[in-house]
């Protein structure tokens, strides 16, 4: 099938600009899911603040870390792998969840994909609770540098969307993906720095470099810990963009009027 480029890029502009829909659409679908719940979103937060409690509790003497030191930083590099790895898994499902939806209206495909990297930086900012906490109680810098954290949310949500878009359509033709991707991701979860230093592989630390799951996951870690991130990770994150978004825009324009067919 020829790619019809300009019905991609018509439906991604759209998408964005409708962000009256996918941001109403977002916070939604966080209120929907906790519907009748006393703690509604906050018990993702509860059950992720008493795993990093527990970890950062544990881990902190096995690796022989100071806890003031370690606690912060694996509460910042839990919910920013939170996030990242959130919005991977649930993008292999964004149009197999939409079937009815897509089956019965011709509207917008991308709007499900804004919709859902929005309401998982929704999720994040609750998540974000146990950081305040942590920092109300360990001496952890607030500065300038925090602010970072704003932009490193834009390159997360900017990338967010095309993995969203090409794992959803992958997975619509292929209903094994979003498994595999699921076990691929909580093995990542282990191989990537997130609960642990990446100077603790002592001269082979530089392969981290080449994590680009690493660099996301630094342009919101660093902030959070009062520091500034790498100029390496931010152009490791780029790249990855439009890398990316080329690719996905590619097979978007190729195969978007064959997701209704394949589900």
């Amino acid at each position: 099938m020829k790619p019809d480029y300009k019905l991609a890029v018509t439906d991604l502009v759209r998408g964005l600009l409708a962000w009256r829909v996918w941001g109403r659409l977002g916070w939604q679908e966080v209120k929907r899911r906790y519907r009748r719940t006393v703690l509604g979103p906050f018990w993702v937060t509860l059950s992720l603040g008493m795993f990093i409690g527990g970890l950062g509790l544990i881990w902190a003497p096995l690796f022989g870390s100071d806890v003031a030191e370690y606690l912060p930083f694996v509460t910042a590099g839990m919910i920013s792998w939170t996030l990242i790895a959130t919005i991977i898994n649930e993008g292999c499902v964004t149009y197999t969840i939409a079937e009815s939806l897509i089956k019965q209206l011709n509207f917008t495909l991308s709007i499900l994909n804004w919709t859902l990297v929005w309401r998982n930086i929704i999720v994040f900012f609750h998540n974000l609770m146990i950081a305040v906490v942590v920092y109300l109680l360990l001496p952890v810098p607030v500065n300038a540098n925090t602010l970072l954290m704003f932009p490193g949310l834009a390159i997360i949500a900017i990338n967010g969307v095309w993995m969203s878009m090409l794992l959803g359509m992958i997975s619509t033709r292929f209903r094994d993906v979003p498994q595999l991707v699921g076990n691929v991701v909580q093995v990542l979860m282990f191989v990537t720095p997130v609960f642990w230093y990446s100077r603790q592989l002592g001269a082979r630390a530089e392969l981290m470099d080449y994590n680009v799951l690493y660099h996301l996951i630094e342009v919101v870690r660093e902030p959070l810990l009062g520091r500034a991130p790498r100029l390496l990770s931010y152009e490791v994150d780029i790249a990855m963009a439009v890398v990316g978004w080329a690719l996905t825009l590619y097979l978007y324009a190729r195969f978007r009027r064959r997701i209704a067919y394949w589900l």
